[in-house]
């Protein structure tokens, strides 16, 4: 932990060094967008899980049993906010300002705002939910949807040492990434639709690297890659929490801690108490293209 935080103090120190010695004289713009792959715990497998059997337990009625069913049962995956956040490959667009730091260009000063939508290719999952009732077990058609998301806003710096040349030059950077987390977890049956909305923010870092193409002396082309760490700091878990649905500022959890839940159990059945959630890193590599715009206002016309 303690090697993470230096790293984002380094990023910091790095970027407000170079900014002493600015001679901020040419800018450029760049747009791009790309693919989202998530890692570490970010990733997850399916977070519904399928199964002809229900293992219900009411502690209260001293009931302990194992259902079986002529159909599959469909319920959210009990490693949701647990273990992992259940994030597929999604997309990713950002926008990019650049200020050179030396008169060669080959140092900038970037600042970078971006959106990651995972899940962005994975479509609901479908099945049935039995229902316990006093007397009966009913049988009801149910729709999941799951998406998680981060809205990041990103300082930093860059090195290109081939700018100078205006043709092609490869590039390394690294910022402190300021990220706006959320996951949205739905259920619906027939016109009936309930969600829980999870929230958080975040403090992290990024790396990255690509090569750029100047096309002609305004606009450009890029390919670039990069990897987000994107909780390193301020970490929660909300102690004591209860997972239900219809709320929208539940905690992500991503420190080690214990909450209780009702998400991951069909309707009927008692609150599932001292869920034990591990510490997780929301990591993620992106690769993206894009368009560089070189404005002519950062320049400067010689006097004959």
């Amino acid at each position: 932990m303690k090697t993470k935080i230096l790293f984002v103090i380094t990023v910091i120190l790095f970027a407000f060094a170079a900014q002493t010695y600015a001679q901020f004289d040419k800018f450029s713009f760049q747009i791009s967008a790309g693919l989202a792959n998530p890692d570490k715990q970010l990733r997850g497998n399916n977070y519904v899980n399928y199964s002809n059997t229900y293992h219900y337990v009411n502690v209260p009625l001293g009931v302990d049993t194992v259902f079986t069913f002529p159909y599959e049962v469909s319920y959210v995956d009990s490693s949701l906010m647990t273990r992992n956040y259940g994030a597929k490959t999604g997309f990713f667009v950002q926008g990019m300002a650049k200020v050179n730091l030396d008169k060669y260009e080959t140092v900038r000063l970037i600042g970078s705002i971006s959106f990651n939508a995972f899940n962005a290719f994975e479509g609901s999952k479908s099945g049935y939910m039995p229902e316990f009732g006093s007397q009966y077990i009913t049988q009801t058609p149910v729709d999941y949807d799951y998406n998680f998301s981060n809205f990041g806003l990103g300082i930093g710096v860059e090195v290109a040492p081939l700018s100078f040349t205006k043709v092609v030059s490869p590039f390394v950077n690294a910022q402190l990434t300021f990220n706006f987390m959320s996951a949205s977890l739905s259920k619906a049956k027939g016109f009936d639709t309930t969600k829980i909305d999870f929230l958080g923010f975040r403090m992290g870092a990024n790396v990255g690297a690509g090569i750029e193409f100047r096309v002609n002396p305004q606009w450009g082309l890029m390919l670039g890659a990069k990897y987000d760490f994107g909780n390193l700091l301020f970490k929660s878990s909300a102690r004591n929490e209860n997972l239900e649905w219809g709320r929208t500022n539940a905690s992500l959890n991503d420190e080690e801690g214990n909450y209780s839940a009702t998400i991951y159990d069909p309707l009927g059945t008692p609150v599932r108490q001292n869920i034990k959630s591990s510490q997780k890193d929301i990591n993620w590599a992106t690769f993206y293209i894009g368009v560089n715009f070189y404005p002519n206002f950062g320049t400067t016309t010689k006097k004959k």
